[in-house]
């Protein structure tokens, strides 16, 4: 109902405090402020992936769609606000734009439409909030190494496979003890004989990795990584083709994003494919770094904000008190 309020809906990302889900985070955000006696004004709540949308559309008129590839997945975009019936009380223009926060990490927590792998349902079932964010814990990159590790393990109990055969595993058998980074490693590795990924096996987890061994872990943290970078562009090509955008500028942020290898061009392909460009022609939806895009979008929404206020129009502001006096960021 407004820019300066939020409940928490529900933890993801592994967060699990307990006396904040169905509550404003505003009010004890604020006492946290006072009590370092910090001349802070909240001026505005503001989802990263929002911020990111906001901060690339700033610089960009072909902007429509921020999204987040990091330890989580998600993305927003602008629609029109005659298409929102919980804001038609608001009387405002129907072709206004207004940011929408997706929130898609929570695609499919029915389990119907997603192929899942027995992997999946391992990280799901294990995790503080089984049955949430079910789209995101295939894509995300908290999730990534979790996913890897797990099929190591069942590959190394699985006799008929002997993977890793009398190797001291206890390292491996660790949950969470791999990361997205472990894989990067592995798919930056160089070298035909993969020395940089046997070295790093024997570094973080005391394994010895044979031949056939180091191609194996190459060829699954490619399947891995390859799964995630196509399942985001779903997300965003949904967006797409919802808003029947033919071609725009996605910006996006996240250390998937920036940093996994291959991710921005496995997502392109999959875009192409998805969006079913003709063969040959330039990507019409092309998505683009927005680095630190959600804390420059935030400060962008926080001066926007006391710049409204200082007009007279504090539509959708709780707690518009003292915002005028504030300097914009």
């Amino acid at each position: 109902d407004y820019i300066d309020h939020g409940v928490l809906q529900r933890w993801t990302k592994g967060f699990d405090i307990e006396g904040v889900e169905g509550h404003d985070v505003v009010p004890p955000f604020e006492e946290a402020l006072a009590k370092r006696g910090l001349p802070v004004k909240l001026t505005a709540l503001i989802n990263d992936t929002v911020g990111t949308l906001v901060a690339s559309a700033y610089t960009d008129d072909a902007m429509r769609i921020g999204s987040i590839f990091g330890t989580g997945c998600n993305s927003a975009y602008y629609e029109n606000c005659g298409s929102i019936p919980k804001l038609a009380h608001y009387n405002l223009p129907p072709d206004m734009p207004m940011a929408i926060n997706c929130e898609y990490g929570a695609f499919d927590n029915e389990h119907l439409v997603l192929p899942r792998t027995p992997y999946d349902v391992i990280v799901d079932r294990d995790s503080p909030r089984p049955g949430q964010q079910s789209y995101e814990k295939m894509v995300a990159g908290l999730y990534l190494g979790e996913l890897f590790r797990l099929a190591l393990v069942d590959l190394h109990e699985n006799k008929s496979v002997r993977v890793f055969e009398g190797q001291d595993i206890s390292k491996l058998k660790r949950a969470y003890t791999l990361d997205s980074s472990f894989l990067s490693m592995i798919e930056e590795d160089p070298y035909e004989n993969l020395s940089e990924t046997h070295d790093l096996f024997v570094r973080e987890l005391g394994i010895t990795a044979n031949k056939p061994e180091l191609e194996l872990s190459r060829r699954l943290a490619e399947l891995i990584g390859t799964r995630a970078a196509r399942l985001s562009a779903c997300g965003v090509a949904a967006i797409c083709i919802k808003m029947k955008y033919e071609s725009c500028h996605v910006g996006a942020d996240g250390s998937v994003f920036n940093k996994y290898p291959h991710f921005k061009a496995r997502g392109a392909q999959a875009l192409r494919e998805i969006l079913d460009w003709p063969k040959g022609k330039k990507d019409l939806v092309d998505i683009r770094a927005a680095e630190d895009g959600s804390g420059v979008g935030a400060a962008l929404i926080a001066a926007l904000t006391i710049k409204r206020v200082k007009e007279g129009n504090v539509v959708g502001i709780r707690n518009h008190e003292g915002m005028a006096d504030c300097e914009s960021p």
